[in-house]
């Protein structure tokens, strides 16, 4: 009577590739991460540009109330009339032929540098 031994492997019935060398054990078989398939198991990174409740309506709770009237009337700002508007640019009485010249004429007045002459 012959006795198999359960633990030897014929070097004939295993081919060259593939064989038990290459097989993956229990817990690499399995892994997403080792097997390289979708599986949705993706990892999402946070938002560059976090950030936090800093204004009101951000949060459920708050868009479910609203905003009381106090600070909605707090947050207002008062509209522009056309005599209270600006138009940016400084009435500094300068031309517009020299409003974007940057030196070197009479008009600019004196020199930030005093000049020394040997």
């Amino acid at each position: 009577m012959a006795t198999d031994d359960a633990g030897s492997v014929d070097g004939a019935d295993v081919p060259e590739e593939g064989g038990p060398g290459d097989t993956l054990n229990a817990e690499e078989s399995t892994d997403s991460d080792e097997l390289l398939n979708d599986d949705g198991d993706v990892v999402v990174d946070p938002p560059e540009g976090w950030s936090g409740a800093d204004k009101f309506g951000m949060t459920a709770r708050e868009e479910r109330e609203g905003e009381p009237l106090d600070a909605r009337l707090a947050a207002e700002e008062p509209d522009v009339t056309e005599g209270s508007a600006t138009t940016g640019v400084p009435d500094d009485g300068v031309g517009r032929a020299h409003r974007g010249q940057i030196d070197g004429a009479p008009e600019d007045g004196d020199s930030l540098f005093q000049v020394v002459d040997e």
